[in-house]
C-alpha cells in the first residue's frame, strides 16, 4: 500500500512538473502583422498526430514542410503519409531534416537523400539545425564541417541549394560566418527578428492550434505578399 502511494505521489509530481515546464517554458509564440505576411504555413512531423491537409487547405494554409529524417537512420512515420496528403491537397510540400551535432554529415545525407528519392517538393529542402535537443559533445568547428558535408551532398545530388532553419542563436554560432549563401527559414518569437540577413520564411509560433490538425502545429510565414509568394514556389 505504502509503495502504490509512493508511485502515485511520484507520477503526480512529473506530471505536474511537466505542466508548469509547458505552460511557463514552452515557446508560445507570438501573432505578426497579416498585412505585412499575409502566407501562411505550416511544418509537421509525427508529433503533430493527424493532420488533415485538404482541411489546412479550406484554411488557407499556403505551404507545408515536412519532417523526413532526423540524424544517421531516423526516418520520420508521417512522413510518407503526410506528404501524399499535402499534395492530394495541392498544398506546396516541402521536406526537412533534423540535424544532429553527433553524427556524420555523409550518414545523414544518405539518409535524407533516400527518404526523399522521387519525390517532388515546389519548395527548397531543408536542414534545421539547432542546439535544442543536440548533443554538444562535439565541438563548433566539427558540428560546421559536418553541416557542410551534408550541404554539399544533398546539393549536388539535387541540383538545389538547400535552405537553413535555425534559430537567433545557433544562426550567429553555426551559420552566420560560414552559409552565407544559402537561404535561412528563422525560428524567432521577438516581433521584429533581424539576423542582418533577410530571412525567406520565419516560425513564429510553436504552439498553432488549428481543427485540422490532431496536435499543435508550427506556423510559419514568408517574407513577401501574394504576388512574390506565387512567383517563388511555381519557380
Amino acid at each position: 500500500m505504502k509503495k502504490g502511494c509512493i508511485i502515485l505521489l511520484i507520477f503526480m509530481l512529473a506530471a505536474t512538473l511537466a505542466g508548469v515546464y509547458w505552460i511557463f517554458f514552452v515557446p508560445r509564440g507570438i501573432a505578426i502583422d497579416k498585412t505585412r505576411y499575409p502566407i501562411t504555413g505550416i511544418d509537421v512531423s509525427a508529433h503533430t498526430g493527424l493532420v488533415d491537409f485538404v482541411g489546412a487547405k479550406k484554411q488557407k494554409i499556403d505551404f507545408a514542410y515536412i519532417k523526413a529524417t532526423e540524424g544517421a537512420n531516423y526516418v520520420d512515420p508521417k512522413f510518407e503519409k503526410n506528404y501524399r496528403n499535402a499534395k492530394t491537397a495541392s498544398i506546396p510540400p516541402g521536406a526537412y531534416h533534423f540535424f544532429r551535432f553527433n553524427k556524420s554529415g555523409t550518414e545523414q545525407a544518405e539518409n535524407f537523400l533516400t527518404a526523399i528519392r522521387g519525390k517532388k517538393f515546389h519548395l527548397p529542402l531543408v536542414l534545421d539545425v539547432e542546439e535544442w535537443g543536440n548533443s554538444r559533445s562535439n565541438g563548433k568547428k566539427k558540428v560546421v564541417a559536418e553541416i557542410r558535408v551534408f550541404l554539399n551532398l544533398v546539393q549536388n545530388a539535387t541540383g538545389r541549394r538547400v535552405m537553413i532553419y535555425t534559430n537567433e542563436s545557433s544562426y550567429k554560432k553555426y551559420i552566420r560566418d560560414y552559409f552565407k549563401n544559402n537561404d535561412i527559414w528563422l525560428c524567432s518569437f521577438r516581433k521584429n527578428p533581424n539576423i542582418g540577413k533577410k530571412w525567406v520564411f520565419w516560425q513564429h509560433s510553436h504552439r498553432g492550434k488549428f481543427d485540422f490538425a490532431e496536435g499543435w502545429v508550427d506556423v510559419n510565414t514568408f517574407h513577401g505578399g501574394r504576388a512574390a509568394w506565387e512567383r517563388y514556389w511555381r519557380r
